[in-house]
């Protein structure tokens, strides 16, 4: 194997690292955590379902969740001299998808507050993260991995959709991508198990309708700031960018 390939072949290996570390790991730890809860042990909601999902989330947390996050900023500070274009995409969409979240959570806040969703997020994801009753460090931990999430939500969109064509086309792929993240959240653990699909058995539309604002938003916000802060050789999609290949 000559030297480009070599480059070529680690550069592939780096990106679906990044990929996997970046999104799959981070984003999974409440959904297995509570999918553990529901589904294994049957503790559907209240707080015998938070302390079970803790119980899972205790041992993915130190062993998987921390080191995943750990690797994904090693592989971003190799990949600034070595391969700048998917420096790019890591940071470009880790940071847009956080700020994306403001915008999430403020569609998310009102549907705390008029009771239309069963809890607040960051609350819930402290408290499973934890296993804690002491409001100040649940609820701050919680609210990191909530902005982790959309953060890591955001690498991925950054990573398959990179820089488009004109912001539009931005926006409406960034858009398809969260109505997915919306249907997977309202068919998936803690969701589905605690409300029915949709919401249908605890506040329908409101609960479906509210979640689903917020994620356009969040769609909006990530496709303009993917589309501002990539540059023009990022127009490329994630096989042809996976690949090195140019569009065209």
């Amino acid at each position: 194997m000559n030297t480009t390939q070599s480059k070529d072949t680690k550069r592939i290996l780096l990106i679906l690292l990044a990929l996997f570390l970046g999104g799959a790991v981070p984003i999974q730890l409440v959904t297995l955590s509570t999918g553990y809860a529901q589904l294994v042990i049957e503790k559907i909601k209240g707080p015998e379902m938070i302390m079970t999902a803790h119980q899972f989330a205790s041992g993915y947390i130190p062993f998987v969740y921390i080191p995943a996050i750990l690797g994904l900023i090693v592989i971003a500070w190799y990949c600034k001299t070595h391969y700048p274009d998917v420096y790019r995409r890591i940071v470009v969409g880790f940071g847009i998808g956080a700020l994306a979240t403001v915008g999430l959570d403020f569609f998310r806040q009102m549907a705390v507050i008029y009771e239309w969703l069963p809890g607040d997020t960051p609350e819930m994801f402290g408290m499973i993260a934890t296993g804690s009753k002491n409001f100040a460090w649940y609820y701050s931990v919680g609210f990191v991995i909530h902005f982790l999430n959309g953060a890591n939500f955001g690498l991925i969109y950054a990573f398959v959709w990179g820089k488009q064509s004109g912001y539009k086309s931005a926006i409406s792929w960034a858009v398809f991508w969260l109505i997915l993240v919306e249907i997977g959240m309202m068919t998936a653990p803690p969701m589905e198990p605690m409300v029915g699909p949709f919401g249908i058995n605890y506040a329908w539309p409101q609960l479906f309708l509210s979640t689903l604002i917020a994620h356009i938003a969040f769609g909006i916000i990530l496709g303009i700031g993917v589309q501002y802060f990539l540059k023009g050789e990022d127009k490329r999609w994630l096989v042809p960018f996976l690949l090195n290949k140019n569009l065209g």
